[in-house]
Protein backbone atom coordinates (compact mmCIF):
# COMPACT_ATOMS: atom_id res chain seq x y z
CA UNK A 1 0.00 0.00 0.00
CA UNK A 2 1.45 3.48 -0.95
CA UNK A 3 2.50 5.61 1.70
CA UNK A 4 2.20 9.38 1.92
CA UNK A 5 5.47 11.65 2.90
CA UNK A 6 6.24 14.83 2.26
CA UNK A 7 8.97 16.05 -0.66
CA UNK A 8 11.65 17.97 2.32
CA UNK A 9 12.07 14.86 4.14
CA UNK A 10 14.27 13.57 1.30
CA UNK A 11 15.90 16.10 0.61
CA UNK A 12 19.50 15.96 0.88
CA UNK A 13 22.16 18.78 1.11
CA UNK A 14 24.63 18.88 -1.66
CA UNK A 15 26.34 22.22 -1.23
CA UNK A 16 26.92 24.46 1.47
CA UNK A 17 24.89 27.38 3.09
CA UNK A 18 26.76 30.08 1.33
CA UNK A 19 26.02 29.37 -2.28
CA UNK A 20 23.19 27.55 -1.59
CA UNK A 21 19.88 29.00 -3.52
CA UNK A 22 17.78 30.86 -1.48
CA UNK A 23 14.85 29.67 0.19
CA UNK A 24 11.36 29.92 -2.21
CA UNK A 25 7.77 29.47 -0.74
CA UNK A 26 6.75 26.06 -0.92
CA UNK A 27 2.96 24.85 -1.26
CA UNK A 28 2.40 22.11 1.15
CA UNK A 29 1.73 18.85 -0.92
CA UNK A 30 2.33 15.38 -0.56
CA UNK A 31 3.59 13.05 -3.01
CA UNK A 32 3.11 9.24 -2.99
CA UNK A 33 6.02 7.08 -3.50
CA UNK A 34 6.06 3.26 -3.56
CA UNK A 35 8.10 1.28 -1.13
CA UNK A 36 10.95 0.01 -3.55
CA UNK A 37 11.53 3.92 -4.46
CA UNK A 38 12.83 4.87 -0.88
CA UNK A 39 14.61 1.39 -0.46
CA UNK A 40 16.41 3.03 -3.61
CA UNK A 41 17.13 6.32 -1.74
CA UNK A 42 18.37 4.54 1.29
CA UNK A 43 21.06 2.41 -0.40
CA UNK A 44 22.60 5.69 -2.52
CA UNK A 45 26.06 6.60 -0.80
CA UNK A 46 26.18 9.86 0.84
CA UNK A 47 28.73 12.29 -1.01
CA UNK A 48 31.28 14.20 0.62
CA UNK A 49 30.69 17.40 1.89
CA UNK A 50 32.55 19.92 -0.77
CA UNK A 51 35.34 22.03 1.01
CA UNK A 52 34.35 25.52 2.42
CA UNK A 53 34.59 27.97 0.45
CA UNK A 54 37.46 30.06 2.86
CA UNK A 55 39.43 27.06 2.93
CA UNK A 56 39.52 27.02 -1.23
CA UNK A 57 40.23 30.87 -1.58
CA UNK A 58 43.69 30.15 0.69
CA UNK A 59 44.66 26.96 -1.36
CA UNK A 60 44.20 28.87 -4.25
CA UNK A 61 46.53 31.82 -3.04
CA UNK A 62 48.99 29.44 -1.88
CA UNK A 63 49.10 27.54 -5.15
CA UNK A 64 49.47 31.06 -7.09
CA UNK A 65 51.76 32.73 -4.70
CA UNK A 66 54.36 29.67 -5.07
CA UNK A 67 53.54 29.97 -9.44
CA UNK A 68 54.62 33.48 -8.88
CA UNK A 69 57.85 32.98 -7.23
CA UNK A 70 58.75 30.12 -9.46
CA UNK A 71 58.36 32.39 -12.18
CA UNK A 72 60.73 34.92 -10.76
CA UNK A 73 63.00 32.13 -10.08
CA UNK A 74 63.45 32.90 -6.49
CA UNK A 75 63.13 28.94 -5.18
CA UNK A 76 65.87 28.22 -6.93
CA UNK A 77 67.85 31.39 -5.41
CA UNK A 78 67.29 30.07 -2.17
CA UNK A 79 68.13 26.50 -2.65
CA UNK A 80 71.34 27.86 -4.21
CA UNK A 81 72.20 29.75 -1.17
CA UNK A 82 71.67 27.36 1.03
CA UNK A 83 74.00 24.93 -0.59
CA UNK A 84 76.15 27.31 -0.98
CA UNK A 85 76.83 28.50 3.25
CA UNK A 86 77.15 25.00 3.83
CA UNK A 87 80.00 23.86 0.99
CA UNK A 88 81.96 27.31 0.86
CA UNK A 89 83.31 27.27 4.17
CA UNK A 90 86.72 29.50 4.57
CA UNK A 91 89.35 27.19 4.99
CA UNK A 92 93.05 27.72 6.70
CA UNK A 93 96.16 26.16 5.69
CA UNK A 94 98.05 24.92 8.73
CA UNK A 95 101.50 24.26 7.45
CA UNK A 96 102.50 22.30 10.71
CA UNK A 97 102.36 25.76 12.77
CA UNK A 98 100.65 25.73 16.03
CA UNK A 99 97.40 28.16 16.30
CA UNK A 100 98.32 31.19 18.27
CA UNK A 101 96.76 31.46 22.09
CA UNK A 102 96.51 33.90 24.84
CA UNK A 103 99.16 33.03 27.47
CA UNK A 104 97.50 36.01 29.52
CA UNK A 105 94.75 33.56 29.74
CA UNK A 106 96.39 30.41 29.64
CA UNK A 107 97.86 32.03 33.24
CA UNK A 108 101.23 31.41 31.69
CA UNK A 109 104.53 33.06 30.86
CA UNK A 110 106.30 34.07 27.98
CA UNK A 111 108.39 30.76 28.43
CA UNK A 112 105.37 28.50 28.59
CA UNK A 113 106.02 28.19 31.98
CA UNK A 114 102.53 27.91 34.57
CA UNK A 115 101.85 31.19 36.50
CA UNK A 116 101.32 29.94 40.28
CA UNK A 117 98.08 31.75 41.61
CA UNK A 118 96.04 30.61 44.17
CA UNK A 119 92.72 31.31 42.48
CA UNK A 120 93.64 28.96 39.15
CA UNK A 121 90.81 26.14 38.75
CA UNK A 122 91.06 22.80 37.56
CA UNK A 123 89.66 23.00 34.50
CA UNK A 124 92.34 25.70 33.61
CA UNK A 125 93.12 25.37 30.29
CA UNK A 126 96.23 24.09 28.66
CA UNK A 127 97.66 24.73 25.32
CA UNK A 128 100.54 22.32 25.67
CA UNK A 129 98.45 19.21 26.36
CA UNK A 130 94.92 20.05 24.65
CA UNK A 131 93.90 22.53 22.10
CA UNK A 132 90.82 21.46 21.91
CA UNK A 133 89.56 22.13 26.03
CA UNK A 134 86.47 24.32 26.01
CA UNK A 135 86.75 26.21 29.73
CA UNK A 136 83.66 26.24 32.10
CA UNK A 137 84.04 29.52 34.15
CA UNK A 138 81.46 30.03 37.16
CA UNK A 139 80.91 33.52 38.54
CA UNK A 140 81.92 33.90 42.20
CA UNK A 141 79.47 34.71 44.51
CA UNK A 142 80.45 37.89 46.44
CA UNK A 143 80.63 37.91 50.09
CA UNK A 144 80.70 40.49 52.38
CA UNK A 145 83.71 39.46 54.68
CA UNK A 146 83.35 41.33 58.43
CA UNK A 147 87.20 41.34 60.14
CA UNK A 148 86.08 39.93 63.69
CA UNK A 149 88.50 41.76 65.97
CA UNK A 150 90.37 39.93 68.84
CA UNK A 151 89.96 41.38 72.70
CA UNK A 152 93.40 42.38 72.56
CA UNK A 153 93.11 44.09 69.23
CA UNK A 154 89.77 45.99 70.18
CA UNK A 155 91.64 46.82 73.51
CA UNK A 156 94.45 48.74 71.24
CA UNK A 157 91.84 50.70 69.46
CA UNK A 158 89.94 52.14 72.46
CA UNK A 159 92.55 53.29 73.93
CA UNK A 160 93.62 55.10 70.59
CA UNK A 161 89.96 56.59 70.56
CA UNK A 162 90.66 57.26 74.20
CA UNK A 163 93.06 59.49 73.72
CA UNK A 164 91.10 62.11 71.79
CA UNK A 165 87.88 61.83 73.98
CA UNK A 166 90.11 61.01 77.23
CA UNK A 167 88.56 62.49 80.36
CA UNK A 168 91.45 64.88 80.32
CA UNK A 169 90.48 67.06 77.50
CA UNK A 170 88.02 69.87 77.59
CA UNK A 171 84.80 69.06 76.21
CA UNK A 172 84.59 71.87 73.66
CA UNK A 173 87.05 74.21 72.49
CA UNK A 174 86.57 77.76 71.87
CA UNK A 175 87.32 79.08 68.48
CA UNK A 176 85.85 81.63 65.68
CA UNK A 177 84.32 80.87 62.51
CA UNK A 178 86.89 80.58 59.53
CA UNK A 179 86.70 82.46 57.05
CA UNK A 180 87.34 80.79 53.50
CA UNK A 181 86.63 80.30 49.96
CA UNK A 182 84.17 76.66 48.35
CA UNK A 183 87.04 77.05 45.92
CA UNK A 184 90.10 75.94 48.18
CA UNK A 185 88.02 73.17 49.48
CA UNK A 186 89.82 69.66 48.39
CA UNK A 187 89.77 65.62 49.07
CA UNK A 188 92.77 64.06 49.56
CA UNK A 189 93.34 60.40 49.21
CA UNK A 190 93.95 59.57 52.75
CA UNK A 191 90.24 61.34 53.06
CA UNK A 192 88.25 58.82 51.63
CA UNK A 193 87.56 55.40 53.70
CA UNK A 194 84.58 53.55 54.78
CA UNK A 195 82.13 54.90 57.95
CA UNK A 196 79.75 52.44 58.26
CA UNK A 197 79.06 49.20 56.54
CA UNK A 198 76.06 49.59 55.02
CA UNK A 199 73.71 52.40 53.53
CA UNK A 200 74.37 55.57 55.32
CA UNK A 201 71.65 57.33 56.59
CA UNK A 202 72.50 60.29 59.09
CA UNK A 203 76.12 61.91 60.31
CA UNK A 204 77.07 64.62 62.78
CA UNK A 205 80.74 66.14 62.99
CA UNK A 206 82.18 67.10 66.71
CA UNK A 207 82.19 70.89 67.27
CA UNK A 208 85.69 70.70 68.85
CA UNK A 209 88.12 72.60 66.29
CA UNK A 210 91.27 70.43 67.45
CA UNK A 211 90.05 67.07 66.37
CA UNK A 212 88.01 65.80 63.55
CA UNK A 213 85.62 63.40 64.65
CA UNK A 214 83.11 62.20 62.24
CA UNK A 215 79.88 59.61 63.12
CA UNK A 216 77.24 57.96 61.22
CA UNK A 217 74.64 55.39 61.25
CA UNK A 218 73.46 52.88 58.84
CA UNK A 219 70.14 50.92 57.73
CA UNK A 220 72.04 47.94 59.71
CA UNK A 221 72.20 49.39 63.52
CA UNK A 222 76.02 50.05 62.96
CA UNK A 223 76.97 53.42 64.46
CA UNK A 224 80.33 54.46 63.26
CA UNK A 225 83.22 56.81 64.48
CA UNK A 226 86.42 58.02 62.62
CA UNK A 227 88.66 60.10 64.34
CA UNK A 228 92.01 62.13 63.43
CA UNK A 229 93.42 65.34 64.38
CA UNK A 230 92.91 68.82 62.98
CA UNK A 231 96.74 69.14 62.90
CA UNK A 232 97.79 66.91 60.80
CA UNK A 233 95.15 66.39 57.88
CA UNK A 234 97.09 63.92 55.96
CA UNK A 235 97.25 61.37 58.67
CA UNK A 236 95.86 58.19 59.61
CA UNK A 237 92.28 57.62 61.20
CA UNK A 238 91.12 56.02 63.88
CA UNK A 239 88.01 53.80 63.30
CA UNK A 240 85.75 51.62 65.06
CA UNK A 241 82.29 50.81 65.32
CA UNK A 242 79.39 50.34 67.56
CA UNK A 243 76.99 47.43 67.11
CA UNK A 244 74.55 48.03 69.82
CA UNK A 245 71.33 48.42 67.83
CA UNK A 246 69.38 45.25 66.56
CA UNK A 247 67.23 47.34 63.76
CA UNK A 248 67.63 50.01 61.14
CA UNK A 249 69.59 52.93 62.85
CA UNK A 250 67.90 56.36 61.61
CA UNK A 251 69.99 59.22 62.68
CA UNK A 252 72.76 59.47 65.29
CA UNK A 253 73.95 63.02 67.01
CA UNK A 254 76.77 64.32 69.42
CA UNK A 255 75.42 64.93 73.22
CA UNK A 256 74.82 68.33 73.66
CA UNK A 257 75.91 68.46 77.46
CA UNK A 258 78.78 65.39 77.25
CA UNK A 259 80.31 65.87 74.18
CA UNK A 260 82.11 62.33 74.73
CA UNK A 261 78.35 60.57 74.43
CA UNK A 262 76.80 59.25 71.04
CA UNK A 263 73.03 59.86 71.07
CA UNK A 264 71.72 57.56 68.59
CA UNK A 265 67.55 56.23 67.49
CA UNK A 266 66.67 53.03 66.10
CA UNK A 267 63.42 50.89 64.15
CA UNK A 268 64.12 48.08 67.51
CA UNK A 269 62.48 51.34 69.47
CA UNK A 270 65.32 52.44 71.86
CA UNK A 271 66.99 55.73 72.40
CA UNK A 272 70.49 55.20 73.60
CA UNK A 273 73.44 56.92 74.75
CA UNK A 274 77.01 55.41 73.85
CA UNK A 275 80.21 56.37 75.78
CA UNK A 276 83.17 56.60 74.16
CA UNK A 277 85.93 57.00 76.33
CA UNK A 278 84.14 53.60 78.20
CA UNK A 279 82.86 52.01 75.49
CA UNK A 280 79.83 50.80 76.47
CA UNK A 281 76.01 51.58 75.54
CA UNK A 282 73.47 53.16 77.84
CA UNK A 283 69.56 52.50 76.92
CA UNK A 284 67.78 56.14 77.85
CA UNK A 285 64.69 55.34 76.33
CA UNK A 286 61.97 52.48 75.18
CA UNK A 287 59.11 52.83 73.32
CA UNK A 288 56.51 49.73 74.82
CA UNK A 289 54.01 50.17 71.97
CA UNK A 290 57.34 49.21 69.71
CA UNK A 291 56.86 51.96 67.36
CA UNK A 292 59.92 52.89 65.29
CA UNK A 293 62.02 56.32 66.38
CA UNK A 294 63.01 57.39 63.11
CA UNK A 295 64.26 61.49 64.37
CA UNK A 296 65.18 63.04 66.73
CA UNK A 297 66.57 66.91 67.93
CA UNK A 298 67.82 68.87 70.61
CA UNK A 299 65.49 71.22 72.45
CA UNK A 300 68.26 71.76 75.30
CA UNK A 301 71.32 70.14 76.57
CA UNK A 302 68.89 68.18 78.81
CA UNK A 303 65.56 67.69 76.33
CA UNK A 304 65.29 66.10 72.89
CA UNK A 305 62.04 65.49 70.49
CA UNK A 306 61.69 61.79 69.23
CA UNK A 307 59.74 61.13 66.31
CA UNK A 308 58.02 57.63 65.64
CA UNK A 309 56.82 55.91 62.19
CA UNK A 310 52.83 55.86 63.48
CA UNK A 311 52.86 59.74 63.55
CA UNK A 312 53.84 60.74 67.28
CA UNK A 313 56.22 63.03 68.83
CA UNK A 314 57.91 62.34 72.48
CA UNK A 315 59.22 65.18 74.32
CA UNK A 316 62.12 63.33 76.37
CA UNK A 317 64.17 64.42 79.51
CA UNK A 318 67.47 63.22 79.87
CA UNK A 319 67.31 63.65 83.65
CA UNK A 320 64.03 62.00 84.23
CA UNK A 321 64.88 57.78 85.63
CA UNK A 322 60.87 57.28 84.22
CA UNK A 323 59.45 56.21 81.12
CA UNK A 324 55.83 57.50 82.31
CA UNK A 325 58.05 61.07 82.37
CA UNK A 326 57.40 61.37 78.57
CA UNK A 327 55.28 63.65 76.76
CA UNK A 328 53.22 62.16 73.94
CA UNK A 329 51.93 64.28 71.40
CA UNK A 330 49.65 62.66 68.10
CA UNK A 331 50.47 65.15 65.37
CA UNK A 332 50.10 63.34 62.15
CA UNK A 333 48.36 60.19 60.77
CA UNK A 334 51.32 59.60 58.93
CA UNK A 335 54.88 58.42 58.84
CA UNK A 336 57.63 60.74 59.67
CA UNK A 337 61.13 60.86 58.05
CA UNK A 338 62.90 64.03 59.91
CA UNK A 339 62.15 66.29 62.82
CA UNK A 340 64.07 69.99 63.17
CA UNK A 341 63.57 71.94 65.70
CA UNK A 342 64.33 75.71 64.95
CA UNK A 343 67.28 77.55 66.24
CA UNK A 344 66.21 80.52 67.20
CA UNK A 345 63.19 79.74 68.81
CA UNK A 346 63.55 76.09 70.36
CA UNK A 347 59.35 75.72 70.92
CA UNK A 348 58.85 75.93 67.06
CA UNK A 349 59.39 72.51 65.25
CA UNK A 350 58.52 71.07 61.97
CA UNK A 351 58.39 67.25 60.73
CA UNK A 352 58.24 65.77 57.13
CA UNK A 353 56.90 62.63 55.64
CA UNK A 354 54.72 60.63 53.81
CA UNK A 355 52.13 63.78 54.30
CA UNK A 356 51.65 65.68 51.54
CA UNK A 357 52.60 68.96 53.36
CA UNK A 358 54.92 69.83 56.00
CA UNK A 359 53.44 71.16 59.68
CA UNK A 360 54.98 73.40 62.27
CA UNK A 361 54.18 72.85 65.58
CA UNK A 362 54.54 74.75 68.98
CA UNK A 363 55.15 72.84 72.07
CA UNK A 364 53.53 76.04 74.14
CA UNK A 365 50.43 75.27 72.02
CA UNK A 366 50.20 71.50 70.80
CA UNK A 367 46.28 71.70 70.34
CA UNK A 368 46.34 73.29 67.23
CA UNK A 369 48.67 73.37 64.56
CA UNK A 370 50.89 76.22 63.98
CA UNK A 371 51.24 76.23 60.28
CA UNK A 372 50.51 73.81 57.45
CA UNK A 373 53.49 74.17 54.24
CA UNK A 374 51.82 72.68 51.31
CA UNK A 375 54.25 69.98 49.32
CA UNK A 376 52.20 68.61 47.01
CA UNK A 377 53.42 65.50 47.40
CA UNK A 378 55.43 63.23 50.17
CA UNK A 379 58.88 64.99 51.61
CA UNK A 380 62.21 63.03 52.18
CA UNK A 381 63.11 66.03 54.46
CA UNK A 382 62.75 69.40 55.58
CA UNK A 383 64.78 71.82 57.84
CA UNK A 384 65.43 75.22 58.98
CA UNK A 385 68.36 77.29 57.88
CA UNK A 386 71.03 77.84 61.19
CA UNK A 387 69.24 81.54 61.21
CA UNK A 388 66.00 80.35 60.98
CA UNK A 389 64.07 82.34 58.54
CA UNK A 390 63.69 79.96 55.66
CA UNK A 391 62.67 76.22 55.56
CA UNK A 392 63.88 74.17 52.68
CA UNK A 393 61.99 70.59 51.54
CA UNK A 394 63.02 68.13 49.17
CA UNK A 395 60.26 66.43 47.86
CA UNK A 396 59.57 63.52 46.06
CA UNK A 397 58.67 64.83 42.86
CA UNK A 398 61.87 66.09 42.38
CA UNK A 399 61.39 69.24 43.58
CA UNK A 400 63.19 71.68 46.23
CA UNK A 401 60.89 74.19 48.22
CA UNK A 402 61.38 77.10 50.18
CA UNK A 403 59.38 78.61 52.66
CA UNK A 404 59.93 81.95 54.24
CA UNK A 405 58.77 82.37 57.79
CA UNK A 406 58.01 85.92 57.25
CA UNK A 407 55.62 85.05 54.79
CA UNK A 408 54.37 82.17 57.45
CA UNK A 409 53.54 85.06 59.99
CA UNK A 410 51.69 87.32 57.14
CA UNK A 411 49.41 84.73 55.85
CA UNK A 412 45.99 84.86 56.89
CA UNK A 413 45.65 81.36 56.23
CA UNK A 414 48.21 79.61 58.08
CA UNK A 415 47.08 76.34 57.12
CA UNK A 416 47.83 76.61 53.89
CA UNK A 417 51.17 78.09 52.78
CA UNK A 418 52.68 78.11 49.32
CA UNK A 419 56.33 77.90 48.81
CA UNK A 420 58.41 81.06 48.13
CA UNK A 421 60.61 79.70 45.57
CA UNK A 422 60.43 76.35 43.61
CA UNK A 423 63.26 74.30 41.73
CA UNK A 424 63.84 71.05 40.23
CA UNK A 425 66.23 68.72 41.64
CA UNK A 426 66.28 64.72 41.62
CA UNK A 427 65.97 63.82 44.92
CA UNK A 428 65.43 60.21 44.45
CA UNK A 429 67.24 57.72 42.04
CA UNK A 430 66.73 54.70 42.64
CA UNK A 431 65.75 52.24 45.92
CA UNK A 432 69.71 51.38 46.60
CA UNK A 433 70.39 55.43 46.88
CA UNK A 434 69.38 57.22 50.14
CA UNK A 435 67.38 60.32 49.06
CA UNK A 436 68.80 63.89 48.55
CA UNK A 437 67.33 66.62 51.20
CA UNK A 438 68.64 69.99 51.67
CA UNK A 439 70.62 70.36 55.43
CA UNK A 440 71.58 73.27 56.80
CA UNK A 441 75.41 73.97 57.15
CA UNK A 442 76.14 75.14 60.36
CA UNK A 443 79.37 77.08 59.38
CA UNK A 444 76.66 79.36 56.98
CA UNK A 445 73.43 80.99 58.60
CA UNK A 446 71.40 80.68 55.12
CA UNK A 447 73.48 77.97 53.30
CA UNK A 448 72.23 74.64 52.68
CA UNK A 449 74.09 71.40 51.01
CA UNK A 450 72.24 68.82 49.23
CA UNK A 451 74.00 65.99 47.30
CA UNK A 452 73.36 66.35 43.07
CA UNK A 453 73.65 64.11 40.48
CA UNK A 454 73.77 66.06 36.71
CA UNK A 455 75.26 64.37 33.50
CA UNK A 456 76.29 60.92 35.32
CA UNK A 457 78.52 63.53 37.57
CA UNK A 458 78.52 63.63 41.41
CA UNK A 459 79.15 66.97 43.16
CA UNK A 460 77.77 68.74 46.12
CA UNK A 461 76.23 71.83 45.91
CA UNK A 462 75.89 74.70 48.67
CA UNK A 463 72.61 76.63 47.94
CA UNK A 464 71.09 79.31 49.63
CA UNK A 465 67.57 80.08 51.49
CA UNK A 466 66.06 81.30 47.72
CA UNK A 467 67.44 77.74 46.65
CA UNK A 468 70.00 79.30 44.05
CA UNK A 469 73.23 77.75 43.78
CA UNK A 470 76.49 78.97 45.58
CA UNK A 471 78.88 76.86 44.76
CA UNK A 472 79.20 73.19 43.48
CA UNK A 473 81.89 70.72 44.64
CA UNK A 474 83.84 68.71 42.85
CA UNK A 475 86.64 66.16 43.25
CA UNK A 476 87.84 63.17 41.38
CA UNK A 477 87.75 61.10 44.08
CA UNK A 478 84.19 62.22 44.88
CA UNK A 479 83.13 59.58 42.31
CA UNK A 480 79.73 58.35 43.99
CA UNK A 481 76.72 60.08 45.43
CA UNK A 482 76.80 61.84 48.23
CA UNK A 483 73.30 61.73 49.58
CA UNK A 484 73.97 62.74 53.16
CA UNK A 485 76.43 65.94 54.08
CA UNK A 486 77.55 68.12 56.98
CA UNK A 487 79.78 70.60 57.69
CA UNK A 488 81.66 71.65 60.92
CA UNK A 489 80.79 74.19 62.99
CA UNK A 490 84.18 76.11 62.88
CA UNK A 491 86.22 74.97 60.40
CA UNK A 492 86.48 74.62 56.67
CA UNK A 493 85.39 70.89 56.53
CA UNK A 494 82.62 69.77 54.60
CA UNK A 495 81.64 66.01 54.53
CA UNK A 496 79.72 63.77 52.10
CA UNK A 497 78.60 60.63 52.47
CA UNK A 498 77.46 57.65 50.12
CA UNK A 499 74.95 55.30 50.43
CA UNK A 500 77.66 52.30 50.70
CA UNK A 501 78.88 54.08 53.81
CA UNK A 502 82.22 55.67 52.51
CA UNK A 503 82.44 59.51 53.48
CA UNK A 504 84.52 61.71 51.19
CA UNK A 505 85.95 64.86 53.38
CA UNK A 506 86.54 68.35 51.59
CA UNK A 507 89.14 69.94 53.84
CA UNK A 508 90.74 73.60 52.86
CA UNK A 509 93.38 75.70 54.65
CA UNK A 510 93.31 75.85 58.74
Amino acid sequence: MPIALRSRSLRVKTEPEEISSPPVAKRRAQTKVNLSEIEILEDVEIKEEPMRNVEEIRRKNLEDNKAFLEGLLMTKIRDDFKSSTNTLQPTMKNEGKKLRRSRRLAHRDVDGNKLPSPDVSDTEMDTAQNENVFVTTQRRKVVKRVQELSLEEQEAINEKVKLFFGDTQPTAIESTKSTFNFSDLEILDENVLKLTPDRLLSMDIHSRSDILAIIGCDRKGTVGLVVKSTDNLNGPWCKINYDFHTAYATQCRFDQLNSNCINSTSYDSTFRTCDITKNQSIEIFTDTNNHGLTAFDYRSPQTCLISEDNGDVLLLDFRANSASSVERYDVTKKRIRTLHINPNQTDEFCIAGTDTCIKVWDLRNMSTMKYCLQTEYSSYGAYYNQAGSHLLAATRDDHVMSFSLDDMQRTTNPLDISPTKKINHRNFVNRFVTPFTAQPYSLMESYFLIGSWISSRSKITVIDENCKTVFSLRSENLNSLATVNVGHRTLPIIVGGNSSGRIHVFSGRM
